[in-house]
């Protein structure tokens, strides 16, 4: 018999002596004193028990943590393992992930398995669980803006409305100059959700180390990609920013280019007050610059001997990126004039309860991350646009 089974029947047992007790019955008082004290004892046990059985539930059985002694928890390195260290923390052979599935339906069915050796090959071959990925692109335009966190899901900012008027030398007694600033105007940007989701069979849940490759080697890769194409994509279409569609041609040599990026760097600076920093300027258009020779045919930038990565075209950084188009090099004081607004960072979520996933012994990892471009300054921006034809002039 259970204690709580014991302490319903000493309950039933005191509610018979009612009447006895009601009528004064000196032994029915005395055996009732009795299964009162039995009562509140066997009620603290019960108590007890259940403290105990809540503490034992949440320590949790334990467990060798990775690259460490027991219940020490590795710090995470990358985003892939945090959410690793995550799961080997919660997950339970035992009963089903329930997260929520996602809201869309997946462009493409494939899910990643391991091959399994068979015959005399499974005794003589060494398989590399490592997958050789295809292209690559930097992930560099997000760092050159500033960065914001706001806890909504709209940022409004106010930039100052256009100066009337100007100061003047005025003599003693004269009408002195007004100077009125028209009203700011409001901007409003709102946060973006970039999302995506990758199944996996669910044999990589303990597979620990595959399982943290997949997610910083390709879920959170192609997140920042689309991200950086947002970035750009955003920054070009807005209102305000700098162009120059005339200067260059496809009879404009290295040298001229290089003068028409410091006279976007001058453009910004006299209307913004701030320094260019960067320009992003795409691989084969960075190319035409740096072969650029002069009329002795030797190479502006040191030749081919030199150092790559040291290079600066008038002490403004380039940034090679497939990000921007060929025949397009944007020039900016990208950390004082815009920024990226975030709210919080890149979640990682998993679930085996997506569609048939739990039949199928499968997990859909997902992530997603929300965030905007704030350009608070347009004119910090110059873009210069190749007109048709050609290549960059190489000297």
């Amino acid at each position: 018999m259970s204690m709580k089974e014991e302490l319903k029947d000493k309950k039933a047992a005191l509610a018979a002596l009612k009447d006895r007790i009601e009528a004064n019955d000196a032994e029915a008082i005395a055996e009732g004193e009795k299964l009162r004290a039995e009562i509140e004892q066997k009620d603290a046990e019960i108590k007890q028990a259940e403290k105990k059985a809540a503490l034992l539930g949440m320590i949790g059985a334990p467990e060798e943590k990775e690259g460490g002694t027991m219940g020490e928890v590795k710090q995470a390195r990358t985003l892939g393992e945090h959410f690793v260290n995550y799961l080997k923390e919660h997950q339970s052979d035992d009963r089903k992930i329930a997260v929520f599935a996602p809201e869309f339906e997946k462009a493409y069915n494939d899910v990643q398995k391991t091959p399994t050796a068979t015959g005399v090959d499974a005794f003589a071959t060494t398989f590399d669980r490592n997958v050789v990925t295809g292209k690559r692109e930097a992930i560099v335009i997000r760092d050159l803006f500033g960065a914001e966190n706001i806890e909504g899901s709209t940022l409004v900012f106010l930039v100052e409305g256009d100066i009337e008027g100007e100061p003047a030398v005025t003599a003693e007694g004269a009408k002195k100059a007004q100077v009125h600033f028209k009203d700011p105007t409001k901007v409003t940007v709102s946060l973006k959700k970039v999302t995506e989701f990758i199944k996996e069979s669910d044999e990589y849940k303990n597979d620990y180390r595959f399982l943290e490759s997949a997610i910083n080697g390709r879920l959170l890769y192609y997140l920042a990609l689309k991200e950086q194409e947002t970035l750009m994509y955003d920054l070009l279409h807005t209102d305000g920013i700098q162009s120059d569609s005339t200067h260059w041609t496809a009879a404009t040599k290295a040298a001229e280019l290089a003068d028409l990026i410091l006279e976007a760097a001058m453009d910004i600076q006299e209307e913004t007050g701030f320094p260019a920093e960067a320009f992003a300027v795409h691989p084969k258009d960075w190319f035409g610059i740096l072969v650029g020779k002069d009329n002795e045919d030797r190479y502006y930038g040191g030749g081919y001997f030199g150092s790559q990565d040291a290079r600066t075209v008038w002490g403004l950084v380039p940034c090679v990126t497939t990000a921007v188009n060929q025949g397009e090099i944007v020039v900016g004081a990208w950390k004082t004039c815009a920024s990226v607004v975030q709210n919080g960072g890149v979640s990682v979520d998993m679930t085996n309860s997506d569609v048939d996933d739990f039949q199928k012994n499968l997990m859909t990892i997902r992530a997603e991350e929300r965030f905007a471009l704030a350009v608070r300054r347009p004119k910090g921006f110059k873009v210069i646009t190749k007109g048709a034809g050609g290549a960059t002039g190489q000297s």
